[in-house]
C-alpha cells in the first residue's frame, strides 16, 4: 500500500484562519447545538421565502425548537436506537426534525422524496423504522405504505398550521401533525431528552447510497463520524459567520447535509433554502451568497442557460469576444479579468460570490474552464457517503485564481485530502493494476469520519474495508503536491486483450460535452472472445433536429450524426481507447438524483425507434423542467 502525504494549507492566503469559528470540539449533535446557541444566539441560521414572505430562524430558536420536538418524539415513544424516516423537502424544519431525532439517541433515515413508493418501501422495511416524518406533499405517496411504521408525523408547509383532523385516514399507521406532536410535550418528556445518554459512537444516520451499480445500501454514520468530518471540512474550506449559502441540493445526500446541517451551524453561516431551481436567480440576487454548492449536472445547466440567454439577446458575438480577451490576458499574464469583463453576470449572481463547490460526481474539466473564464471559480471536492462524506477538496486561494494559472493547470484534480484524512493507493490485481508499475491504484481512506459499515449487512461491511482503510472503489493517482486525480471506478475499468486499461469515465467526459449527446455510458463487452469498448447513447433530439430539420429526421441520419459526434470527440484520445460499437437508445439512461448513471440497472439490449424517442424526449423535457429538475432556459443565472 502506498500512502499519499497529508498536506495542511499554510496560514495566510489559502487558509487565513477566518473559518476557525471556535476551539470547541463537539462529539455529538447535542454538543453541536449547545455550541451554536452559545456562540451565535440570535443570528439567522436558516431562512426560506414562502409566498413572497421571508421566514427566518436563529441559532437560538433552532436549539429551542429541536429540543422541544425531541421531547415530542420522546412522548411518542421514540427510544434510543429506534429508526425514524425523514421524507421531506429542504427546509429549516428538515434540520430541526433531524436534530430532534438524534437528540433522543434515535437514528435518522433521510430518504429522497422523489423516489417511487416501492423504492421508499424497500428502504423503510430494511431500516425497520417505527416513526416517519413526512411533508404535506409526500403524504399521498406513503399513506398506505411504509411497512412497519407505527406513526406518521406530517410537517405542514411553512407559514401554515394544521392538526391531524385535516388529514384523511388511510393505512395502518397513526397519523399526526407536527403541532399534534408538540402538543404532547410534558415535563417528563423534556427530562427524558435531557437525560438521553447519546455517545459519539452511536449511529446518528442511516443514509441509503445511490446504488449506481446495484441495490442501495444503508450507510451507518455515527455522531463521531459526522463531527469528525465537520472538523476536517472547516479546516480545509474557508466558511465562516460572514458567509451566506443558497442550498438547492436535496439534503438526503450526505454532501449538502454535511454543509447545511453540520458545518454551517457550527461556523455561524447563513443558509437559504430554495427547492425550485427556477427561482435560483431571484434568490441569488436577493441573498447575495458568498458560497454556492452544486453537482456537475446543475453547473452544466447553469452554463447552458447563460449561453441561451446571450444568444436570445443577440449578444453572442460580444460574449465570445469577451471570452477571447479574458483567455488571451490569462495566457499572457496569468491574470483573470473575467470578473471585470462579465461584471453583469456577477451582479446576477448577487455580486458577492467567492467560489462554488462541486461534488457528488466528476466535474468535467472543460466546464470548470468555462466558468473560470467568466471569473467564477468552481472547486471540486470528492467523497463518499461512507466517509460522512468529504475526503478531499481543492483549496481556495484568491491570489492563485486571479493572478496565476494554478487552477487551470489542475482542472480535473479533486484536490488534496482534508486535514485529518489519510488517502492511500492499493493494487487491484483483478484489473491488473499495480501501484508500483502504473502509479495508480484503488484509492483508500482512513480517518474518524469513516463509516463502521452498512446497516444489517455484515458481509458488505467487511468487503469495503482493508484493515482500518475504506475501499472507495475509485481508481486514481496522487501527484507530488498531494493532489488526487481520479481516473475511474475500479469495478468498471476495462482491461483490453492487449493488457491496456481503459477508464469509461474518461471517455464519457470527452464525448458527453457534444451537443447531440444527451446521455452516454461506456463499458467493455466480449464479442467473439475479444474485449471491445462499446457505448450506449441517448441522443439529444433538439440538437439533432437543429442540424437535420424535422423532415429529414430518419433513424439512419440520427445514427450518422451521433457516430460523427463520437468520432469527433474521440480524436484527442489514444486509438486503443476508442469506441468500437455505438448503440442508440430511445429512452434516457437510468440515473440517480445527482445524475450518476446507474450501471447496475442498464438493460441487456437497447432499441431505437423514432416515435418512442420523440415521446421519451418530450417526457424527459417535462420531467427535467419540474421543480427540483432541470429548469427551463433563462431561469438559472441567465
Amino acid at each position: 500500500m502506498v500512502l499519499s502525504k497529508l498536506r495542511m494549507p499554510a496560514l495566510g492566503d489559502e487558509a487565513d484562519g477566518r473559518f476557525y469559528a471556535s476551539d470547541d470540539n463537539p462529539r455529538t449533535f447535542a454538543d453541536l447545538l449547545e455550541h451554536v446557541r452559545r456562540a451565535f444566539g440570535d443570528k439567522t441560521l436558516f431562512q426560506e421565502k414562502v409566498r413572497r414572505e421571508w421566514h427566518r430562524i436563529s441559532h437560538e430558536v433552532v436549539y429551542e425548537r429541536s429540543h422541544e420536538l425531541a421531547a415530542g418524539f420522546a412522548a411518542l415513544g421514540l427510544e434510543h436506537g429506534d429508526r425514524a424516516i425523514m421524507l421531506l423537502e429542504n427546509s429549516a424544519d428538515w434540520a430541526v426534525v433531524y436534530y430532534a431525532i438524534v437528540l433522543n439517541g434515535a437514528i435518522a433515515v433521510p430518504i429522497y422524496y422523489e423516489l417511487k413508493p416501492s423504492e421508499i418501501d424497500r428502504m423503510v422495511a430494511h431500516a425497520d423504522a417505527k416513526l416517519a416524518i413526512v411533508s404535506r406533499k409526500t403524504l399521498p405517496k406513503v399513506r398506505e405504505h411504509l411497512p412497519g411504521v407505527k406513526t406518521i408525523v406530517v410537517v405542514p408547509e411553512r407559514g401554515t398550521k394544521e392538526t391531524s383532523n385535516g388529514f384523511h385516514s388511510g393505512g395502518a399507521a397513526r397519523l399526526l401533525s407536527l403541532d399534534d406532536v408538540l402538543g404532547m410535550v410534558t415535563p417528563d418528556a423534556r427530562a427524558k431528552v435531557a437525560r438521553a445518554s447519546v455517545q459519539p459512537d452511536d449511529v446518528a444516520s442511516i443514509v441509503f447510497t445511490s446504488g449506481t451499480s446495484g441495490g442501495a445500501k444503508g450507510v451507518m454514520l455515527t455522531h463521531r463520524n459526522l463531527m469528525a468530518n465537520l472538523q476536517q471540512v472547516r479546516r480545509s474550506i474557508p466558511f465562516n459567520e460572514r458567509d451566506r449559502l443558497v442550498m438547492v441540493l436535496p439534503m438526503h445526500h450526505a454532501f449538502p447535509f454535511m454543509v447545511t446541517v453540520v458545518v454551517a451551524p457550527f461556523v455561524g453561516g447563513e443558509v437559504t433554502f430554495e427547492n425550485d431551481l427556477r427561482r435560483i436567480r431571484d434568490r441569488m440576487a436577493e441573498v447575495k451568497p458568498t458560497l454556492f454548492l452544486g453537482v456537475p449536472a446543475l453547473f452544466e445547466v447553469m452554463y447552458r442557460n447563460v449561453l441561451h440567454s446571450i444568444e436570445v439577446q443577440g449578444r453572442m458575438e460580444q460574449f465570445q469576444r469577451g471570452l477571447r480577451i479574458v483567455e488571451a490576458t490569462k495566457q499572457r499574464t496569468g491574470i483573470n479579468i473575467g470578473r471585470i469583463v462579465f461584471r453583469e453576470l456577477h451582479k446576477r449572481l448577487g455580486g458577492s460570490l467567492r467560489f462554488m463547490v462541486s461534488g457528488g460526481a466528476a466535474l468535467n474539466p472543460q466546464l470548470a474552464r468555462n466558468f473560470a473564464l467568466l471569473g467564477v471559480p468552481i472547486l471540486q471536492g470528492w467523497g463518499l457517503t461512507e466517509a460522512s462524506p468529504v475526503l478531499s477538496v481543492q483549496r481556495w486561494s484568491p491570489r492563485k485564481f486571479y493572478l496565476s494559472n494554478y487552477y487551470e493547470e489542475r482542472f480535473g484534480s479533486i484536490g488534496q485530502p482534508l486535514e485529518g484524512v489519510e488517502i492511500g493507493l492499493i493494487d487491484v490485481p483483478e484489473k491488473e493494476l499495480y501501484v508500483h508499475l502504473h502509479g495508480e491504484g484503488e484509492l483508500v481512506a482512513r480517518g474518524d469520519n469513516i463509516t463502521p459499515g452498512y446497516w444489517r449487512a455484515p458481509e458488505e461491511s467487511r468487503a469495503i474495508k482493508v484493515g482500518e482503510w475504506l475501499r472507495t472503489g475509485d481508481v486514481g493517482r496522487i501527484d507530488e503536491e498531494g493532489n488526487i486525480w481520479i481516473t475511474g471506478r475500479s469495478k468498471f475499468v476495462i482491461v483490453l486483450d492487449s493488457g491496456e486499461k481503459v477508464h469509461p469515465d474518461e471517455i464519457e467526459e470527452k464525448i458527453e460535452v457534444h451537443p447531440v449527446i444527451q446521455d452516454i455510458v461506456v463499458m467493455g463487452r466480449k464479442t467473439r472472445g475479444k474485449t471491445q469498448i462499446v457505448a450506449i447513447v441517448y441522443p439529444n433530439r433538439d440538437a439533432i433536429e437543429d442540424r437535420l430539420g424535422e423532415d429529414r429526421l430518419t433513424e439512419e441520419a440520427v445514427r450518422r450524426i451521433v457516430e460523427e459526434a463520437v468520432r469527433e470527440q474521440e480524436s484527442s484520445i489514444a486509438a486503443y481507447k476508442r469506441i468500437a460499437e455505438i448503440t442508440l437508445t430511445d429512452e434516457p439512461l437510468p440515473r440517480t438524483a445527482i445524475r450518476k448513471v446507474m450501471r447496475g440497472q442498464l438493460a441487456e439490449s437497447y432499441t431505437f425507434d423514432l416515435e418512442r424517442w420523440a415521446r421519451s424526449w418530450k417526457e424527459f423535457l417535462e420531467a427535467t423542467a419540474a421543480p427540483g429538475g432541470e429548469p427551463e432556459p433563462e431561469t438559472v443565472l441567465a
